[in-house]
């Protein structure tokens, strides 16, 4: 699902809607949230909305005053609002059997009414245990590199900005393209830049979208950057790189069977014996790997369930010498196949851990399905065209590099093999 966050505060009048028409047209988002205190979108031409397959499904509650968040998705979709006040939305929706939980934030600039936003939040986080996303314009930063500008800013509000998001267990994720989503458009000295716009969800979210991604898009007239959050919720599975996992090297028959296989006799010159014998290793590590150092986590499980048994024998049995052996056995074998399922969420989550006296193996798990979350390419701009189905952005990457490394191009005239192969080989 794509969803699109926009402060178009500053933006004229009679371009708003010409500006929404390009962003709807271009990204064709699943939700669309709209931040803008001074336009009416209900005084919208009849239907413009219904012709670009959305509708408007809640507004913010704001006593007398006019909204400032509208709320706006594909006409499929039935979003259930569960809360609305003047600083935001917050929404559930049953999507294939999944549900999933949104809060889209117009955080007002008064420090106080603020700190009411951080206790309405938590509340809804705490009444609805379930996959969560926060999305944005929360006017606070949370430290000073998220600030370019000649003055500092204010301690407080980031500190209990920070206070929110650790106490619910929240995670910001990164965005990719501007460093910083809102300008005041001042010169000088009194430039200043903050990232007021971003979002947050928990480890729910993470756990159930296997792909997301944060990004900016082109700021147009408006002080602040639209916000694309793309996130998938249904797994694609592609073809990965092999690599020799650290683990392997636990194994007592590990440096044996690489011997054996790399002594194999193989003929040509030495850069092509050298690639021979990567390849033959390669494939028969695949193999090794499947059949004899087998499933690291079922090893766990069967570990566990061994110890697990042998304890309830000797509860029920009572002491003996042969059981005591037993247990202490297994004992043995279980931290055995603990480190190295610790050494492999490690190695996944590419962390140097400081204390290697304690197991972290949830933290590795958790921080390695994170950096897979939003590392994957969700979209691409082809020319002027952006594409978001992954088999085209497949197909466009495949394309590129193989018109790059034809034959038929001259690389070495273009420099193209000195600048990637170093002089040292």
């Amino acid at each position: 699902m794509k969803c699109i966050f926009w402060n178009v505060r500053g933006i004229a009048k009679p371009l708003t809607r010409l500006a929404l028409n390009r962003l709807l047209t271009t990204y064709n988002p699943d939700f669309c949230f709209i931040a803008e205190p001074w336009i009416n979108l209900n005084h919208f031409p009849m239907n413009w909305f219904a012709r670009r397959n959305l509708k408007i499904f809640a507004v913010n509650s704001r006593n007398n005053r006019l909204p400032n968040l509208w709320c706006l998705c594909s006409s499929h979709l039935n979003p259930d609002v569960i809360d609305t006040d003047e600083q935001q939305v917050s929404f559930t929706l049953n999507e294939n059997g999944k549900q999933f939980g949104f809060s889209v934030i117009y955080a007002s600039t008064d420090y106080v009414k603020r700190t009411n936003l951080w206790q309405a939040l938590t509340n809804t986080q705490q009444n609805n245990n379930m996959p969560w996303s926060f999305i944005g314009d929360f006017n606070v930063i949370l430290g000073s590199h998220e600030q370019r500008g000649a003055h500092l800013p204010a301690r407080l509000p980031m500190e209990e900005f920070a206070q929110f998001t650790d106490s619910n267990n929240l995670l910001h994720l990164p965005t990719i393209g501007s460093n910083y989503t809102w300008s005041n458009g001042r010169g000088g000295i009194h430039h200043t830049e903050k990232r007021l716009d971003r979002v947050l969800c928990n480890h729910q979210m993470i756990n159930l979208c296997p792909t997301m991604s944060c990004s900016t898009l082109t700021r147009h007239k408006s002080d602040h950057f639209p916000l694309l959050f793309d996130f998938q919720m249904e797994s694609c599975r592609y073809a990965s790189t092999f690599k020799f996992l650290k683990m392997w090297s636990y194994h007592n028959d590990c440096s044996s069977f690489i011997k054996s296989v790399w002594s194999n006799q193989a003929f040509g010159s030495p850069m092509q014996i050298l690639s021979q014998k990567l390849k033959r290793l390669k494939d028969e590590l695949k193999v090794w790997n499947k059949n004899i150092f087998g499933d690291i986590h079922n090893q766990v499980k069967a570990a566990v369930a061994k110890f697990d048994d042998i304890q309830q024998l000797i509860n029920i049995s009572g002491y003996s010498d042969e059981l005591m052996h037993q247990e202490k056995l297994a004992k043995i074998d279980l931290e055995n196949v603990l480190n190295i399922e610790e050494v492999y969420w490690k190695e996944k989550a590419k962390i140097k851990w400081h204390c290697d006296g304690d197991r972290n193996t949830a933290f590795f798990h958790r921080t390695a399905r994170i950096k897979q979350a939003y590392k994957k390419i969700s979209s691409l701009r082809i020319d002027d065209t952006i594409v978001t189905e992954p088999n085209q952005i497949a197909s466009h990457v495949v394309t590129h590099f193989t018109n790059l490394f034809t034959s038929n191009n001259d690389v070495h005239d273009n420099g193209l093999v000195d600048e990637v192969i170093p002089h040292m080989v």
